[in-house]
């Protein structure tokens, strides 16, 4: 059996944002990665990314949350009702006791779905917070300690005057040079920027990038990554008074990697069907 996983392998994702999806019932970004065999070239799988994609960034998201939120945190403020909102709730609510989940979407009905999927979850995992559907975005961040934004929004979706201190901001949203889903000041108030990657943040996050264009903030402001606060080159949090933001841009070693898994699994209960 083992010789049905003994293939090196390399690969590619895209992925493309169609905003009128979500009154389709679709998801706003489609994603596919493309596996292919280092020894021959030929491709072995085309994987539908768009929950792997959502699995990914929440993890990376619930490891940053752990690392830069303060330990008391518990409430959780969402942005946005897709795939990748529900993925930061799963992986957020397993790093801290949140007593409340605050939820806001433009759209009322996004919301009642969300909030219903997400109780049922919480009551399945014995995770007893409070849903909230907040009315505004302001009632959610004001009275948050852990924001995700999750949006595929070209401009702020929040005021950053409204952060109280010591909030910790997931920016989940931005992944192209002229998104801005988190406003400037916001960027000027966090006592440090993480990310998934360092030279990947440089080449594709908005919310970073058109704030240093302009000279607003130095490109100081980015310690580091997930991976240098884990091993301790880098302080996460220095005081509960700080704002934190982790910028994902997403990383393609972690999404290859995600592929790989997910084509042994599929291989080995190929394998064993035909034992």
């Amino acid at each position: 059996m083992a010789n049905c996983l003994d293939v090196p392998f390399f690969g590619s994702k895209f992925s493309a944002v169609f905003k009128d999806n979500i009154s389709k019932g679709l998801p706003s970004v489609i994603s596919k990665i493309s596996l292919y065999s280092a020894g021959t070239g030929e491709q072995v799988a085309l994987i539908n990314a768009d929950y792997l994609t959502a699995i990914k960034t929440g993890g990376s998201a619930g490891v940053a949350t752990d690392l830069m939120a303060r330990k008391d945190a518990h409430c959780l403020g969402v942005i946005g009702t897709g795939v990748q909102a529900y993925t930061q709730v799963l992986a957020i609510q397993e790093v801290r006791e949140l007593t409340e989940l605050r939820i806001y979407d433009p759209i009322p009905d996004r919301v009642d779905k969300f909030a219903e999927r997400i109780a049922k979850v919480a009551k399945v995992q014995n995770k007893p917070y409070r849903i909230i559907k907040c009315k505004s975005v302001s009632e959610l961040v004001f009275n948050s300690d852990i924001i995700c934004t999750c949006t595929p929004s070209l401009t702020p979706v929040f005021n950053g005057s409204e952060l109280k201190p010591g909030t910790h901001i997931n920016a989940i949203g931005s992944f192209t040079p002229f998104m801005q889903e988190i406003d400037e000041e916001t960027v000027v108030k966090a006592a440090r920027i993480i990310t998934e990657h360092v030279d990947g943040l440089w080449e594709a996050a908005g919310d970073i990038l058109i704030p240093v264009e302009k000279g607003v903030v130095s490109k100081d402001k980015v310690v580091g990554s997930v991976g240098d606060c884990l091993v301790g080159n880098v302080i996460a949090r220095e005081n509960d008074e700080e704002i934190t933001l982790y910028e994902s841009v997403g990383s393609c070693v972690l999404d290859v990697s995600m592929a790989i898994a997910t084509y042994e699994v599929y291989k080995l209960f190929t394998c064993r069907k035909f034992l």
